[in-house]
């Protein structure tokens, strides 16, 4: 899949507002929209778009990663997202330590599921943590994920807190010059 990036310059009262400090991750005019720290950088990837807390994977201490997939008009209430998020998470080839219980919410037709895998990182060949969170509404499904060094935790739990409660699918922006608050 391609990525093309648009910048804006928006005009006064465009009507976008982030939570201070954060910037708005706007996929495929709205089909995902969610907050991250505005300090952090976006890379698109061949199926996702990953953002980092330093310039480039070396300077990084975590990587969030944002894909989306659209679903045909079905009633998907017969496949939860909690045990499709514990089936993902079961399958998981790293050398996993635990799988904590899957939080489900529910908020204005948006279904999220997550959970945190305590896993032994490859190349550093020391604990991680990786969220994972699985989100839908309507046609659209999300797969979020977010990999931390555990002594990182009390930085990146607001920032996971914040990504979550900002999540927004489906958002149909014919406009993205005009906006509003996400979160």
């Amino acid at each position: 899949m391609k990525w093309t990036s648009e910048l804006y310059q928006l005009p006064a009262g465009h009507g976008w507002t982030a939570a201070p400090g954060n910037k708005i991750l706007v996929l495929d005019r709205g089909a995902v929209l969610l907050e991250y720290p505005a300090a952090w950088v976006v890379e698109p990837g061949r199926r996702e778009f990953r953002i980092r807390d330093g310039a480039c994977a070396e300077d990084s201490t975590c990587v969030l990663a944002v894909s989306f997939l659209r679903l045909p008009a079905v009633d998907w209430s017969g496949l939860p997202l909690a045990r499709l998020l514990r089936d993902t998470a079961e399958g998981d080839d790293r050398d996993r330590i635990s799988i904590a219980p899957v939080i489900e919410m529910t908020r204005d037709g948006l279904t999220i599921a997550w959970t945190e895998l305590r896993v032994v990182d490859p190349g550093e060949h020391r604990e991680c943590r990786s969220r994972l969170c699985l989100a839908r509404a309507d046609s659209l499904q999300s797969l979020i994920t977010f990999d931390f060094w555990p002594e990182d935790e009390a930085r990146m739990a607001p920032v996971w807190e914040r990504v979550l409660s900002s999540l927004r699918l489906g958002v149909r922006l014919e406009d993205p010059t005009k906006g509003r608050r996400i979160g």
